[in-house]
């Protein structure tokens, strides 16, 4: 039995294809096509929940940040702010830190889309820490460590996503670590903001707590801090810079949500 050509093989099967109404694809993509890919793989914003541990928060008050911080992501206020963005996703982290060279990443990056993912992000957060105890100077507050460990947690996202955000939580001053100045600059210079949300009334150097993130913490366009006068407030406190970090939008000069 005679072969057939390679050549004339192809156009058999390409006949056959047609006839049956077959889409022809050779892997390739156009422009459009690319771009749509893209932007389904887009998540609107990308944000590291960074919540002090030091020796000044206690157990019972790192349990109330963390629940504080899950029931925020899985509230119905986030989850609708999240489905108006323009890809109805976002990718957030969330660590604990103190002293410099200690961190624990509770919950590795994860795309929170629905209430679905809420509810296992929100798990994950609430889920008792594997760590037996702080490091040797876990007593000490490293905004500057925080912040270096989050730019690094940012250069390692899942999707790529339209903005970058840190989100720093914490009852007081940097005192460990590097400068705080260079840690926030180097953030700043990749574009990444940083948001504050300080915990008490406190004065220190004659700055509260609240007007030393302001000065010293927060930075890139748009950055701000909600302030918590107790952690009785953080819950609320929390609940409100996510809506405002998910959608971008205004808040009263009281910290409510516009």
């Amino acid at each position: 039995m005679e072969t057939l050509s390679s050549s004339v093989l192809t156009a058999w099967l390409f006949g056959i294809l047609v006839i049956a109404d077959q889409p022809i694809h050779d892997g390739s993509f156009g422009v459009n096509e690319k771009r749509l890919l893209d932007e389904s793989m887009v998540a609107d914003v990308a944000i590291v929940l960074a919540a002090d541990v030091s020796g000044s928060i206690s157990q019972s008050e790192a349990n109330l940040q963390r629940e504080s911080y899950a029931a925020a992501l899985e509230s119905t206020a986030v989850l609708k702010m999240i489905k108006s963005g323009r890809h109805g996703k976002i990718v957030v982290t969330f660590v604990e830190w103190s002293s410099f060279g200690s961190l624990e990443t509770r919950l590795d990056w994860a795309i929170l889309s629905d209430a679905n993912d809420a509810g296992i992000i929100a798990a994950t957060i609430r889920k008792k820490s594997d760590r037996q105890g702080p490091g040797p100077h876990g007593a000490k507050t490293s905004i500057s460590y925080a912040i270096d460990a989050s730019v690094k947690a940012l250069q390692n996202l899942p999707v790529p996503a339209s903005r970058l955000v840190i989100d720093i939580s914490g009852d007081g001053a940097n005192n460990d670590g590097s400068s705080l100045e260079d840690s926030r600059q180097r953030a700043i210079h990749k574009n990444i903001v940083i948001n504050g949300l300080p915990i008490g009334a406190e004065v220190e150097n004659g700055e509260t707590t609240a007007e030393y993130y302001e000065r010293h913490v927060i930075g890139g366009p748009g950055s701000f801090v909600i302030p918590a006068d107790g952690l009785p407030e953080f819950q609320w406190a929390i609940l409100n810079k996510l809506v405002r970090e998910v959608g971008s939008i205004p808040v009263s000069t009281s910290g409510a949500v516009l």
